[in-house]
This record gives structure tokens, C-alpha cells and sequence, in this order.
């Protein structure tokens, strides 16, 4: 879960429009998304006295039932990954069919998921495991957060069955309370989540914000080795 996890959560979600044009977005009365869209963010990266600037592009395409998100973060010479999900849209929220990883330091890995025999496969260790009811990949996993947010604003915390590169995961997302961020596309109420995690395990935070259909205007990843990735909203576009 540990390093394999600073790829799957470094979703970004991209853009070149003013944020206040992101209240055209059409979120949607069932799903995270109604339509497409593209967000950017202004991605930071520190290791001990090391900090690079970067950039953070997420796509998410929607198709009449199906969907592609595809993500990439870079700051050279500390971080850069490459992901995609593809999968279907139900009235329950995403429903992932297939997930790959490039990152600059791991071969290439996959992840599939068979939801007829219900069964998750690795190619990293060629093993599998049982589906599980709103599982997600570390991709699709923040477009689901948005959806169960925006479902449940009231509610403390949110649970997700997540496949990550080696095996299944539960991420337990717990709410932090509302707070204004001012990022380079603007100024958001907002409301942050704090991922649950046991010792040595790594530490994710989300600011969710509703004027954007809930999608996070700032995020940050810190390993257990002190890598620290922040990502702030530089802009946003309805595709």
C-alpha cells in the first residue's frame, strides 16, 4: 500500500478556464459526473530540503454509461506518474473495468477487474481477490469520494473498498470540517476529508469542494519515507 499508493493518489483534475466558470459543470442528479471536464493543478513535491514545482493534469471523459479518467503528475527529478480508468457509470457511482500505472521508477502494472466472476487480478503479483460492493481503483476512487460526498454532504465519514497494485484495501475517509482554500484558481469553501490510517501506513488529505460538484481543489500525500505531494486547483474546464 505504502509507495505504490503516492501514484494512485496523486489524481489531479485539469483545466485552462477561470474556476468561476466551473459552476457550468453539470454534476449530475446519479452520478459524479453528468458531462466531461478537465482540471489542472499546481503540483508541489518535497523530500527533506528538496521541493520541486510540477504540474497535475486529471481528465475525466464521459460517454453515455462509460467513462475514461486519465491522470498524470509530474515534478521532474522527484515524481512523475502516469494513470488510467476506465469502467462504467451506474446510479451507485463508478464502476471500474480496467486501471494501469506508469510511473518513472515501476514497470508498468495492471489491474482488472471481472465483475461477472467477481474477481480483481493484480499483474504486479498475478494474484487476484474477491470484488467487493463500490470498489474502486486509486484513480476512480476521488471521483467516487466526490459523489458520496455530494450524496451525503452531512454525513462524518465515508468508506471505500479500494484495489490498489498488490491487493484490496479499505480507506476509511473521515471528516476534518469545513474550511475556506485559496488556490491559484481562486477562493472555495470547502470541506476536508482525512484518510484513517494505522502506523506506517501513508497519509492523505482532501479539500472537497461543492461549487465544483465536490471535486478536491487541494490535495496532499505524505509516504512513510517523508515525501510530501500537494496539489492545488490552478483551473477548470468543462470538456
Amino acid at each position: 500500500m505504502k509507495r505504490s499508493l503516492r501514484a494512485a493518489l496523486s489524481a489531479g483534475l485539469a483545466a485552462a478556464m477561470p474556476a468561476a466558470g466551473a459552476a457550468e459543470l453539470a454534476c449530475g442528479a446519479n452520478a459524479p459526473l453528468a458531462a466531461s471536464v478537465r482540471l489542472e493543478y499546481a503540483v508541489t513535491a518535497t523530500r527533506s530540503v528538496l521541493s520541486l514545482a510540477g504540474d497535475g493534469v486529471f481528465e475525466y471523459r464521459r460517454d453515455g454509461d462509460t467513462y475514461r479518467i486519465e491522470s498524470s503528475v509530474t515534478a521532474v527529478g522527484i515524481f512523475e506518474a502516469h494513470q488510467r480508468s476506465t469502467g462504467t457509470v451506474r446510479p451507485e457511482g463508478l464502476v471500474p473495468r480496467t486501471f494501469t500505472l506508469r510511473s518513472s521508477r515501476r514497470e508498468p502494472r495492471s489491474i482488472n477487474f471481472d465483475w461477472a466472476s467477481r474477481r480483481v487480478t493484480f499483474s504486479h503479483t498475478g494474484g487476484s481477490e474477491p470484488t467487493r460492493p463500490q470498489m474502486q481503483d486509486r484513480l476512480s476512487m476521488m471521483m467516487q469520494l466526490a459523489w458520496r460526498y455530494r450524496a451525503e454532504p452531512h454525513a462524518s465519514s465515508f468508506e471505500l473498498p479500494v484495489a490498489g497494485p498488490r491487493h484490496v484495501s479499505t480507506f476509511v475517509f473521515k471528516g476534518q470540517g469545513a474550511e475556506a482554500v485559496t488556490v491559484p484558481a481562486g477562493r472555495f469553501e470547502s470541506f476536508r476529508f482525512e484518510r484513517y490510517k494505522e502506523d506506517g501506513e501513508d497519509s492523505f488529505e482532501v479539500w472537497l469542494a461543492p461549487a465544483l460538484c465536490s471535486l478536491p481543489v487541494r490535495l496532499r500525500f505524505t509516504d512513510d519515507k517523508g515525501l510530501v505531494i500537494e496539489q492545488r486547483l490552478s483551473a477548470v474546464r468543462p470538456l
